[in-house]
C-alpha cells in the first residue's frame, strides 16, 4: 500500500515537473523572439528590390519588362536582417538581366543581398533582309518578344528609334536590332553647300559654308567658311548648321 502511495506521488510529481518544464521552455522562447528583432519577409523584401530595378529606367514602357526576382542569400543570412532594411544597388547598372548585389543596411550595419534577375521584354527585330545603306521602313522589322539573359548590348525597344535610320551593315531576318547597326539621316554631308546662322547676344548672321564632315540632325560637324576659316557647327536641318557666338564678328 505504501509502494502504491509512493509510486503515485513520484508519478504525480513527475507530472508537474513536465508541467513546469514545459511553461519554462515556453517563457524562455517567448522571451527569446521578443529580444531578436524581427526579420525581413522574402516577399516583401522581394518586392522592394524589384522596385529598384524598375525605377532604373533602363528600359522604355514600350519594351513592357517583366521581372522575375530570386533571392540567391541563404535564409539563414536572411533572417540576420531587420524588418524594413534601407535597400539600394552596389554599383552602376548596365543592364537588367543576370546577378546582382543589393546593399541592405539597418543602422550601421550593413549586408549583401545576392540576387538573380530574369527579364521577359519586347525587342525589334528585322523582319527582312537589311542592305547597308538602306533606309528602314516599318514593314522591314517586327516585333519580338523574350527573355533578355543573351540579349545583345544596346538592343532597340523603340520603332520611332528604328524607322527612317541606315542601315551601316547588312542584318539578316530575325536579327534583333541594335543602336551599332544603324544610324541617323545624313542633314548634311561632307562636301556640299551649307547655310550658316550665327547666333549671339542680340544678332543673327547668315553666311554659307562647305561642310567638311557628314552630320546627322544636332551632330557637330566642321564647315570651311568663305574666308577659309574652319568652324565647329551644328547641324539644325538639312543643309543648314547653326553657330553661337559672343560677338558679330567671330562671323566674318
Amino acid at each position: 500500500m505504501r509502494f502504491n502511495n509512493l509510486f503515485s506521488f513520484n508519478h504525480d510529481n513527475q507530472h508537474l515537473l513536465n508541467k513546469r518544464s514545459l511553461f519554462s521552455l515556453f517563457i524562455f522562447f517567448l522571451g527569446l523572439n521578443m529580444v531578436l528583432p524581427a526579420r525581413a519577409d522574402d516577399a516583401a523584401l522581394k518586392t522592394r528590390i524589384a522596385a529598384l530595378f524598375n525605377q532604373s529606367e533602363l528600359l522604355p514602357p514600350q519594351a513592357n519588362p517583366v521581372l522575375n526576382l530570386t533571392l540567391l542569400t541563404p535564409p539563414a543570412q536572411l533572417a540576420t536582417l531587420c524588418a524594413t532594411p534601407a535597400l539600394s544597388l552596389s554599383g552602376p547598372l548596365n543592364r537588367l538581366s543576370g546577378l546582382h548585389s543589393i546593399i541592405a543596411r539597418c543602422d550601421a550595419r550593413r549586408r549583401f543581398i545576392q540576387v538573380r534577375l530574369e527579364v521577359m521584354a519586347t525587342w525589334w527585330q528585322a523582319a527582312r533582309a537589311i542592305q547597308p545603306g538602306q533606309t528602314v521602313m516599318r514593314d522591314d522589322i517586327r516585333a519580338q518578344r523574350g527573355s533578355l539573359a543573351h540579349a545583345p548590348a544596346g538592343l532597340l525597344f523603340e520603332a520611332q528609334r528604328i524607322i527612317g535610320r541606315v542601315a551601316l551593315r547588312t542584318i539578316r531576318p530575325g536579327e534583333p536590332l541594335t543602336e551599332r547597326q544603324l544610324r541617323q539621316q545624313w542633314m548634311i554631308k561632307a562636301g556640299q553647300k551649307v547655310d550658316i546662322l550665327y547666333i549671339g547676344n542680340g544678332f543673327r548672321i547668315s553666311a554659307s559654308g562647305k561642310a567638311l564632315d557628314n552630320a546627322a540632325l544636332n551632330a557637330h560637324l566642321r564647315i570651311q567658311s568663305a574666308s577659309g576659316q574652319i568652324i565647329t557647327a551644328t547641324a539644325i536641318a538639312v543643309g543648314k548648321a547653326q553657330v553661337t557666338v559672343d560677338n558679330p564678328d567671330a562671323a566674318r
